[in-house]
């Protein structure tokens, strides 16, 4: 049998605070109390009530009595849906702990569920990742460090005080409550996240500074590698806006905002000349066009709003023109490439608007093609898709007798040119 988990610490009001719910308006709220233990992760249930679970798992496990969530069965089937639903991104919070460990400072929030198991009712996630590296390590988890394994042999937990849940639904809902006090403080007094400046400047010293690859900090942080390189991008060319004012003398309004959203543009990448392998922009050239139409669209745009006392308008106004440009390099035309590279930004403009024709046959083929790769579970879970789609079958066959019509009257007017010209010949 595992060995009993030992309490390390209790969680109890202060006086103080017991004194001051008096000092405050409406109800009181209490903490509720507990203690900090460390649990074998085999002693862990995931949660089939858990609110991020029950519109994945199906209606059954809305109505699932409590003696049935510690069954094997059950559990199996909840890491299953955990484990492969991509919104959870298992994966990238896995490959985190393979290669940090487990993180001790934020604890699960567990309930009694038996005299051995606990119910996780915060934590989920965090205990289906361990699972899944448990599932890939090998039979003793050789596969993982020795510091991973030994973080990995107990998780650190908040017990909540009470009885065992033995069956009571009555009892769970009591320790759901307590949870859902914890959990909110955690949401909305947690430590407040870094702002994107912050973010990028850290993994920028990470990779230029202390030598990491893009992929290593992907993997110590859990975030994708394209979301690691997309912030690069945008710190690096952040950087060479900075560099370009000061030898132009110009100043500017703008965050990172409008570069983060260039650096999603891959048609502004290729334009600018984004090499992985130097980690940098190597077409000066459009950098330079490309700084210069961001300050030529901010100025016309001042002059439009000049009684505009919001600064946030400058910023906006700078990523619709990020948008914009990105929409004229996708169409990789000469005229429009060469009045760029000559800094002729209002005859860029007009060829742009002239050979935009014919937009209509591509956003028809992109929806298509975005109805084929619609999966299965959206169909049934949208109940109003059937409507939609009734809607625009109506439009298309009204689209279509108008496209018929036209044709057939300049097949009319054709014809009729041809008896003119036969009948002058």
């Amino acid at each position: 049998m595992a060995p009993k988990a030992v309490p390390t610490k209790k969680a109890k009001n202060s006086p103080s605070e017991k004194g001051r719910e008096t000092e405050l308006k409406g109800p009181a709220l209490n903490l509720p109390e507990g203690s900090s233990q460390e649990i074998e992760p085999s002693r862990l249930l995931l949660d089939p009530h858990n609110l991020r679970l029950l519109e994945r798992v199906g209606d059954i496990y809305k109505i699932l009595d409590v003696k049935l969530f510690g069954q094997p069965a059950i559990q199996d089937k909840l890491y299953g849906v955990v484990n492969g639903e991509p919104r959870f991104d298992i994966e990238s919070l896995a490959t985190s702990i393979e290669n940090n460990g487990f993180l001790k400072h934020e604890r699960l929030i567990v309930a009694k569920y038996d005299g051995d198991k606990f119910l996780v009712l915060e934590g989920n996630r965090r205990v289906t990742a361990v699972r899944r590296l448990f599932n890939d390590s090998g039979p003793n988890h050789e596969k993982l460090r020795p510091q991973v394994r030994e973080s990995l042999r107990t998780l650190p937990c908040f017990v909540l005080e009470g009885p065992v849940i033995d069956g009571s639904a009555k009892q769970l809902e009591k320790y759901r409550r307590a949870s859902e006090i914890y959990i909110g403080m955690r949401h909305l007094m947690g430590a407040k996240s870094w702002e994107p400046a912050s973010r990028y400047e850290f993994q920028s010293r990470l990779i230029f500074e202390d030598g990491w690859s893009v992929a290593q900090v992907a993997d110590r942080f859990g975030r994708k590698k394209s979301e690691v390189l997309r912030d690069l991008k945008a710190h690096v060319l952040y950087k060479d806006f900075l560099a370009f004012e000061k030898r132009s003398s110009v100043k500017h309004t703008l965050t990172y905002n409008a570069f983060s959203e260039a650096a999603r543009a891959p048609a502004i990448s290729r334009w600018l000349g984004w090499s992985e392998k130097d980690m940098s922009y190597v077409n000066s050239a459009s950098e330079d066009v490309f700084f210069h139409y961001l300050l030529n669209k901010l100025a016309v745009e001042t002059n439009n709003l000049e009684d505009q006392e919001d600064s946030g308008g400058t910023e906006v106004s700078a990523e619709m023109a990020v948008r914009r440009l990105r929409e004229m390099l996708k169409l990789e035309d000469s005229s429009v490439l060469e009045a760029l590279a000559d800094r002729d930004f209002r005859s860029a403009e007009i060829f742009f608007e002239e050979r935009k024709e014919g937009e209509l046959s591509k956003k028809i083929a992109m929806f298509i093609r975005t109805l084929k790769r619609t999966p299965t579970d959206d169909l049934i879970e949208s109940p109003e898709t059937k409507q939609k789609l009734e809607e625009l079958k109506g439009q298309v066959t009204r689209m279509l007798a108008v496209i018929n019509a036209l044709s057939e009257v300049q097949s009319q007017l054709q014809g009729s040119l041809s008896e003119v010209n036969n009948g002058a010949d």
